[in-house]
């Protein structure tokens, strides 16, 4: 079997040519591989200086005349580089692994060739997701799958192929189709890596239809566990004399060692360190109530965990609640699910999504048969519309609703032959805070999103610790919809309160502080919670337990904390609240129904 090493370069990257011809032979590659040098715009003097001091390169001339305009190297593209690769696999065929001219190698080729033997292509993991490296425009033409917007992008710097694979060879020859059209090779960008956004693209696509396997490992940028037999991105300047060269591969090995090693710091800090940091402070307790029973149960969660934003769920007659489990030893919070029997108790945990960044809020709808949700992941900067696979645990990205914001606490219902997404949100990285933000759309999974006249209005962008965030499901009673908003004060997680959505159409939105004596403000008055879900006659609620790190100690932590005082009866167990919070939940599933897209004779008690 053949190996040919593959790179190329034109005349400002000569230096860092004979950089990496200089590791090759170092490291005795060429002893092993054909190396072959793809000359794009060397100068004579250039390629006479290659084949003097690195005999066993091949320069091989490669013209771009004849090419789409879009292909050439001063394009910015680099869609001249799947060309490449693509000559270097008819050439030579075999096992062909192209190499930026800026990779200096530290070892052997034993690792890269024993996967690539393994899955017929060898990429490695960048740290930006494809959302944030692939123009939405690509993305668009290329029909990238929804599901694979979170995921990290394959780096086209180190990309090895054997070509004795029909996989490798399908891949490469549709890469290289796709170099030819200019609607998906665009120009590269802060948010677009060219050439490496389609191969992703791809690549996730061969994977998704079962004809690539992945392999693990990751580029040695902003990686704390990089692959170590290689290192990229060791470019050297032209105009520097040549004796700078070995001090400017030192600085390289320096930086990033001192990157790495600064990396695993930051993330253990801001992992555990801030998240213990939060322990003592910061923990709310979930509840959950059915109409008829006399005091809510709460539902433990694991050490150094807290529940929060619970939302309930009827899956072929049993109850099944959705929760965020913030983990205070990643300072992260994940989905999961788990039934809850005949009295409430919780069996085993299942994990929902599995993202790398923080998620919570699973708000759960229903349409045309299907099981939808709208998680709020706002450290990915989206808001993203998911639909169950297979219950509880496989959801599938179905569509991205909005992208650039920072937006929370999303619920999306039907009413008067739009579906309504109301949210809180602003634009990612700006100032301030939050404000009330309302889309409209006929088809959720496909329909053209039509922002409000309120959402640039500002309200609630003024309040402090998240006031006017939702709280929980939007409800019907026989009046019209109703919204459940943080009415936080002090601190987050205070209190909720209860408003009637008087008008909702294209042009106007307003609501009003909810009628005395309604059962679901009476609920929220009793409790204090932070949130409020419903579904059919059970009831589930989330009140924060914890506020300044004296609420943390033990025994004399519950009598100092600082939590509001309907919280404080309520965590204290006082029986005529419970009484009372039985009489508010009775009352709410007598005329109460969540906004959860089924039709009320779809609310079915356990066991029925």
């Amino acid at each position: 079997m053949t190996l040919t090493i593959v790179t190329g370069a034109n005349a400002p990257f000569a230096r860092t040519l004979s950089q990496f011809l200089m590791s090759v032979r170092r490291r005795r590659l060429h002893h092993g591989a054909r190396i072959a040098v793809y000359d794009l715009g060397l100068s004579d003097a250039q390629r006479a200086d290659i084949a003097a001091r690195f005999p066993f390169a091949e320069v091989l001339p490669f013209s771009l005349a004849d090419a789409p305009a879009h292909v050439a190297v001063a394009a910015g593209t680099f869609a001249w580089k799947p060309l490449v690769i693509a000559d270097a696999a008819a050439r030579f065929g075999g096992k062909v692994f192209w190499f930026d001219s800026a990779t200096l190698f530290h070892g052997d080729l034993s690792e890269p060739l024993g996967v690539l033997e393994d899955t017929g292509v060898y990429t490695l993991e960048g740290q930006s997701n494809l959302a944030k490296r692939c123009l939405a425009e690509v993305r668009g033409y290329l029909k990238a799958d929804p599901d694979d917007l979170h995921r990290r992008i394959r780096l086209g710097g180190v990309l090895g192929f054997d070509l004795d694979k029909e996989v490798a060879r399908d891949l490469l020859a549709r890469w290289a189709d796709l170099a030819l059209d200019p609607a998906a090779f665009r120009p590269a960008a802060s948010d677009h890596n060219a050439d490496q956004a389609v191969l992703t693209i791809l690549l996730f696509r061969f994977e998704r239809e079962g004809r690539l396997r992945l392999n693990a490992g990751e580029i040695d940028i902003s990686s704390v566990s990089p692959v170590r037999w290689m290192s990229s991105r060791n470019k050297v300047a032209a105009h520097r004399p040549l004796w700078m060269d070995p001090l400017v591969r030192l600085g390289y090995r320096a930086y990033k060692t001192v990157d790495r090693l600064n990396l695993r710091w930051q993330n253990f800090y801001r992992r555990r360190v801030l998240g213990l940091h939060r322990w003592p402070k910061e923990h709310f307790q979930t509840y959950v109530m059915r109409a008829g029973d006399a005091a809510p149960t709460p539902i433990p969660a694991p050490a150094l965990s807290y529940y929060a934003d619970p939302f309930l769920w009827r899956h072929e007659g049993r109850l099944w609640l959705f929760v965020e489990e913030f983990e205070y030893l990643e300072q992260c919070g994940r989905l999961v699910a788990m039934e809850l029997d005949a009295d409430l108790r919780p069996g085993p945990v299942t994990p929902v999504l599995p993202l790398r960044e923080h998620a919570s809020y699973p708000c759960l709808f229903e349409c045309e048969g299907r099981l939808w949700m709208v998680p709020e992941t706002c450290a990915l900067g989206v808001l993203d519309l998911y639909v169950c696979e297979r219950f509880p645990d496989r959801w599938r990205r179905a569509r991205r609703l909005l992208e650039g914001v920072d937006a929370v606490d999303s619920v999306l219902f039907q009413r008067g032959g739009w579906w309504w997404l109301i949210t809180n949100s602003k634009p990612l990285g700006a100032e301030g805070g939050r404000s009330l933000a309302i889309h409209r759309m006929k088809d959720p999974l496909e329909g053209e999103l039509h922002s409000h006249p309120v959402s640039s209005a500002g309200l609630f962008a003024d309040r402090d610790h998240g006031y006017g965030r939702g709280a929980g499901n939007l409800f019907f009673d026989r009046n019209g919809p109703l919204r459940v908003l943080q009415k936080n004060a002090d601190y987050y997680g205070q209190s909720a309160e209860v408003r009637r959505i008087v008008t909702l159409n294209e042009s106007d939105y307003r609501e009003e502080p909810v009628e005395s004596g309604h059962p679901l403000a009476e609920l929220a008055a009793l409790v204090s919670p932070h949130h409020i879900s419903m579904h059919g006659d059970a009831v589930a609620f989330d009140v924060r337990d914890r506020l300044g790190f004296v609420s943390g100690v033990p025994w004399i932590g519950k009598r100092l904390n600082d939590v509001a005082p309907a919280a404080k009866r309520l965590l204290a167990g006082d029986a005529g609240l419970r009484a009372a919070v039985a009489g508010a939940v009775r009352d709410l599933a007598a005329g109460i129904r969540p906004a959860d897209g089924r039709q009320p004779s779809s609310d079915r008690p356990d066991g029925e």
